[in-house]
């Protein structure tokens, strides 16, 4: 596919009450999406945890619903008034998501599973897209749970799935880390995904890169804005260091699934889609970016293979052909086998000269159309 039209979202948490009301908000983007002829279209970080919602219930958990319902747009002056005396009537009962999620995630890890592949699996053979579905935890073929993103092709099939490697602090106890980062064939290219803090470390984009992902998809719900701006970075950088596309897709608004001492902390974050910094406008590396970190939308960009063909081949320096992999492979072996961090290896600084470095290792063996749409219904 010499071209492709792709789609990333930016969405809100919310709770919903039903299942259909959930589908209804993914219909919206991906009614957009269609409309911009996307083949591909990527949901963010933890958006698939909104697929149960409405299975978490419980008189606490109806306040919770009914305080988001007043804190959308478009709504009457009585559902804004009821969701605010909600909103104050949960706090005080110290209603919390999070806790309630994790007793369904216990109880029930088959049939949360089984809302989300249903869900997106769906969606995807309705509008004959693929779709990178908003990660969930989910439990894995064994029971364990993952922070997990799943792929769908036009036909509805599971084309691929990807666990989180690297765990944040919001994971822990609800997931268990990962194995291994692989690449996703679909019928619109190979994927790398990213979820998260992962965007941060630019060896899982080069692992990814090695094994043929030419889009790099990094889904993000970022809880303060210094994170956000450093994932953004991150895939920013990783585009333009393997050469290759990226898309970036933020959760914004509420955080439902914080802890009791950050209840009301919030996501954010500006979703993007990015290349090369040569086939970019004054060469910024963003094609089409939100404006907002904290508003709804959809963005859309062509992504042209072809021209990066080019670049590979006949760039201003096409690092792809020219990496010096003998001298990377001197280093690499042994700064990485040694199990340490940077702050482990330099624990006072520079004035210390850990003998590591003192002796490379062996060299070894390694195995434009772009817009910002905003969603159509409440915001």
């Amino acid at each position: 596919m010499k071209k492709l039209v792709v789609a990333s979202a930016q969405q809100h948490m919310r709770l919903f009450d039903s299942p259909e009301s959930y589908r209804k908000e993914l219909n919206r983007f991906l009614a957009m999406a269609r409309a911009k002829a996307a083949q591909l279209v990527v949901f963010p970080a933890l958006a698939g945890v909104m697929a149960a919602s409405s299975q978490v219930e419980g008189f606490r958990m109806s306040l919770l619903k009914q305080a988001d319902e007043g804190r959308r747009a478009k709504k009457s002056l009585w559902s804004k008034t009821r969701g605010a005396l909600a909103d104050g009537t949960a706090m005080l009962l110290g209603a919390n998501f999070r806790k309630a999620f994790v007793q369904l995630l216990q109880g029930d890890p088959a049939g949360l599973a089984a809302t989300y592949e249903q869900t997106f699996s769906e969606l995807a053979k309705m509008y004959e897209m693929t779709i990178v579905a908003g990660s969930a935890y989910l439990a894995d073929a064994g029971g364990v749970v993952r922070h997990r993103a799943t792929v769908y092709g036009p036909d509805g099939a599971v084309l691929g799935r990807h666990d989180k490697l690297a765990l944040s602090k919001e994971d822990e106890g609800l997931a268990t880390a990962g194995d291994d980062w692989h690449v996703v064939a679909t019928p619109v290219g190979r994927l790398g995904i990213l979820l998260g803090e992962e965007a941060l470390y630019p060896e899982a984009g080069r692992v990814l890169a090695y094994q043929g992902a030419d889009v790099l998809v990094a889904l993000a719900a970022a809880g303060n804005e210094a994170l956000a701006a450093y994932i953004r970075q991150g895939a920013l950088a990783q585009a333009q260091e393997n050469r290759c596309f990226a898309l970036t897709s933020f959760l914004v608004g509420k955080n439902y699934l914080a802890a009791d001492d950050a209840l009301y902390g919030t996501f954010s974050g500006r979703s993007g889609i990015y290349a090369p910094l040569e086939m970019t406008p004054r060469y910024s590396g963003v094609l089409v970016e939100m404006g907002t970190a904290d508003s709804e939308g959809l963005l859309t960009a062509e992504l042209d293979r072809e021209q990066l063909q080019r670049l590979w081949e006949t760039g201003v320096e096409p690092v792809r052909r020219r990496m010096p992999v003998d001298l990377f492979a001197s280093y690499l072996p042994a700064l990485y086998s040694s199990r340490r961090t940077l702050a482990e290896t330099w624990p006072g600084g520079a004035e210390t000269s850990p003998a590591l470095l003192e002796a490379p290792a062996t060299v070894a063996a390694l195995p434009d159309r772009s817009t910002v749409d905003t969603p159509e219904g409440d915001e």
